[in-house]
């Protein structure tokens, strides 16, 4: 993400502590932080993520939902070249809601005529060490396509302790690749819809963290969007209600603070 004893002692307090995850979001393709991309300055961006099954009514200890989380994410750097963005994440109802998140990112032909856009960051950053300090660095490398669209790929490795990365079978599996794809922009121009891009990205690892999916945002405004499709877990008997796939729906507003 061990002989016998310990490894269903990792798999029982992984499923214990299950709940207070849904992956606090720092700039995401789907599901992962898998873009270079970075938030604009100045610029907050507000998410309201879900993800839910069919099954037991939440709250229930099989239920197939995660916490809903809302989350603040804004970029802090004024500069073309070298942008940084911070941000926080509430998971609630959880005992511990609180996850912290940030990136510094290049963008493309920065480094050297033709070079990718380059990112580093850290998320899943919780205040309770060993239940929520994930602690997730990641390093991504992007280029444009169709000129809205990109493909990005990468690398993460989690500092926290072993038992938040143990997998259902009791192998720790710290490190993964990050692979997120956004189409160029399908302009829609009606009204109430101006356009759509499709998106899928995957976080490999047999761990809570590994997962993949693909969905489409519905862009209603420049700035406010919903996205929408399912997520497939890598480790089913990790996840709530020990499901394959839940559906999610991630509301995301940015607000272009003294713009007129």
């Amino acid at each position: 993400m061990i002989m016998k004893e310990d490894r269903v002692a990792a798999v029982v307090t992984a499923l214990f502590l299950l709940p207070t995850l849904a992956g606090a979001t720092p700039s995401t393709t789907y599901w992962a932080p898998s873009t270079a991309a970075c938030q604009a300055f100045r610029t907050p961006h507000v998410t309201y993520d879900t993800y839910f099954g069919k099954g037991p009514v939440a709250g229930g200890p099989a239920a197939p939902n995660y916490p809903i989380d809302t989350g603040v994410t804004m970029g802090v750097l004024p500069w073309t070249k070298l942008q940084g963005e911070v941000g926080f994440d509430v998971l609630l109802p959880s005992p511990d809601p609180f996850y912290f998140n940030a990136k510094l990112c290049t963008s493309e032909s920065s480094v050297f005529n033709g070079s990718p856009a380059l990112s580093a960051g850290i998320y899943d950053a919780g205040t309770k060490t060993g239940v929520t300090g994930f602690d997730v660095l990641h390093v991504v490398a992007q280029k444009a396509i169709g000129g809205t669209g990109y493909l990005a790929a990468g690398v993460y490795h989690g500092l926290g302790r072993a038992s938040l990365f143990t997998s259902s079978e009791g192998n720790v599996v710290r490190t993964g690749a990050l692979a997120g794809f956004f189409s160029p922009n399908i302009d829609v121009n009606r009204k109430g819809l101006k356009k759509l891009n499709f998106a899928a990205d995957i976080q490999t690892g047999k761990n809570v963290l590994g997962a993949g999916g693909v969905g489409v945002y519905l862009y209603f405004t420049d700035t406010i969007s919903l996205l929408n499709g399912p997520v497939w877990f890598l480790d089913k008997a990790l996840q709530p209600g020990g499901r394959r796939m839940l559906w999610t729906f991630q509301l995301d507003v940015d607000v272009p603070l003294g713009r007129k």
